[in-house]
């Protein structure tokens, strides 16, 4: 199947500014085939579409050592700032009705790079994940052998906190709740949620009932960004932004 693609022909031909949006269930690799309808002729005649904008915040020193962060707030570092700004040039002509952002300073500064003139809302609800004694532990086998054993265990063990963290059966259930109320309050328009790694998983495993395996499977980068498009007569559809660092997703 060829891959659908939507292109704006005004940043086309800004070789700074060139993109493609692509259908991002198709790259990633998600059995989603079966929720999303490719050839529903009426889509896009509805005026009730309501658009989301997800993005991850910025890179922090974290990200680049490959640290557990969870609620430790760090803040975004120079290639996170330069991402956050591409990411506002590359949304720059949309109108939002609202940005959202977690109560964490890497996202919130994201989304005040992002946003422009629009207000801010804040909601812890979009917090990443709590990971209790693992926070600003390694990831990597060979600085800390012992963290990267034993978190993977336990980690699947959904009812497990991770001493003095979230277990996944809580944080599931409070990012569903979260955008569940975030989207309730916009039956239409087009916002941008600024979010978490794992947080972003959750999202989108809750508006397309994905299997937890699914949505862990989803590996969102901190300078990339999709957008969900809900209609409620018809199934929702996931694209991806394509920039030149990311060329090869095509």
């Amino acid at each position: 199947m060829n891959k659908p693609l939507l292109t704006d022909t005004g940043l086309m031909k800004r070789r700074q500014q060139r993109f493609l949006w692509m259908k991002a269930f198709s790259l990633l690799g998600l059995a989603l085939s079966g929720l999303l309808n490719l050839d529903h002729p009426a889509w896009g005649q509805s005026s009730r579409v309501l658009r989301i904008y997800l993005a991850r915040h910025g890179e922090t020193d974290w990200n680049a050592e490959h640290r557990f962060q969870g609620r430790t707030d760090t803040v975004l570092n120079a290639t996170g700032l330069q991402q956050a700004a591409k990411l506002a040039e590359s949304l720059k002509g949309i109108h939002f009705d609202a940005v959202y952002s977690s109560s964490l300073r890497r996202s919130r500064d994201t989304a005040d790079i992002v946003r422009g003139e629009v207000p801010l809302k804040i909601v812890a609800g979009l917090n990443g994940r709590g990971v209790g004694k693992f926070e600003g532990k390694f990831l990597d086998r060979r600085k800390d052998p012992l963290t990267s054993e034993e978190y993977p265990k336990r980690s699947r063990d959904p009812d497990d906190e991770l001493d003095g963290g979230e277990s996944l059966n809580q944080f599931d259930a409070r990012v569903h709740a979260t955008i569940e109320d975030i989207c309730s309050q916009h039956g239409s328009g087009t916002i941008l949620l600024i979010g978490h790694a794992v947080t972003n998983q959750m999202i989108l495993r809750w508006i397309f009932h994905l299997a937890l395996q699914q949505a862990i499977s989803i590996k969102q980068a901190n300078d990339e960004v999709y957008l969900i498009e809900l209609d409620g007569s018809n199934a929702p559809r996931l694209w991806k932004l394509i920039t030149e660092a990311n060329l090869g997703d095509l």
